[in-house]
């Protein structure tokens, strides 16, 4: 806590500087995991109870910002248009609070966001990495109803969320593979937006980045705080986390890139989790377009 209240004050020096709006020709890309009816004991900033999700989404309307799908906006910048600052909403792994909290706050201020699936889960009674309080997986009827109903995308976080850099070449590109079959055979959706698990340094490389696009995919999201421009990597993509600690002027702050000296705090730490098992070499890499290419 100490922590998240030392990144919060730097956070407001920087506002208070005059870093008060997004810049142009930039993609917010805010990440969410779970949706929850209260507010968690959540030390990791994995969950958002739902009236405050409700406040950041009325926010995100109020600052006039372009709310657009991650596909849409990654095409704009592409093209080089629009200039004006856009924002895309994300959802990770695929908790039954973004149906059952969420989808009729997506619906009402017209957010389309994309639902990063893995898809070995979707139907069961639980994630094996996740606490129980952070719910259960959505259903793949679910799932449908938020595709339907709140306008929802759906793009791939791999099969079983395995750390991707630590797989062999065959396994990870089967992990890719699978993934995608199954949500074509889901929904008949061939998507083309991925999110890798964990996501920070040391879980891509440029071996990923090659099977990515071997398999289909155009677009992928990091855990790299960030956002993005037109120039970076697309399928290195910096996002923003949100979580119950992000109230509307904290979400204001990120959106303004108060937060991205962020990802050199995630650099500094890599390695230290087991989660992200990083060599030496990923280590003193950086998430360039040229460090990406295979």
């Amino acid at each position: 806590m100490n922590r998240l209240r030392m990144r919060q004050a730097l956070g407001g020096l920087f506002y208070g500087a005059g870093r008060r709006h997004p810049a142009e020709g930039t993609l917010s890309v805010l990440m969410y995991h779970a949706v929850t009816a209260e507010p968690l004991n959540d030390p990791d900033q994995a969950s958002v109870p739902a009236a405050l999700f409700d406040a950041q989404m009325a926010a995100l309307r109020r600052l006039g910002l372009a709310v657009v799908p991650l596909e849409e906006g990654m095409a704009r910048l592409t093209a080089g248009s629009p200039r004006e600052p856009m924002v895309s909403v994300v959802f990770d792994d695929g908790y039954v609070g973004v149906h059952d909290h969420a989808l009729e706050i997506l619906a009402r201020y017209q957010v389309p966001a994309t639902l990063f699936l893995v898809t070995r889960w979707i139907g069961e009674p639980a994630f094996p990495w996740a606490p129980p309080s952070l719910g259960r997986p959505l259903t793949w009827n679910e799932v449908g109803r938020l595709v339907r109903e709140a306008g929802c995308r759906v793009g791939s976080h791999t099969h079983t969320h395995p750390v991707l850099a630590t797989l062999a070449a065959d396994r990870a590109r089967e992990e890719l593979r699978m993934s995608r079959a199954i949500i074509e055979e889901r929904l008949g959706i061939s998507p083309v937006a991925f999110a890798y698990p964990y996501g920070s340094y040391g879980t891509f490389s440029a071996h990923t980045r090659q099977w990515l696009a071997q398999e289909g995919f155009s677009i992928a999201c990091l855990t790299v705080w960030g956002r993005h421009r037109a120039q970076d990597d697309p399928l290195g993509i910096k996002r923003l986390r949100v979580s119950w600690c992000d109230t509307p002027a904290e979400l204001e702050k990120s959106l303004a890139g108060c937060y991205d000296w962020y990802r050199f705090v995630q650099y500094r730490q890599a390695g230290r989790s087991p989660r992200n098992r990083l060599t030496e070499s990923m280590i003193n890499s950086n998430i360039s377009r040229t460090s990406f290419s295979p």
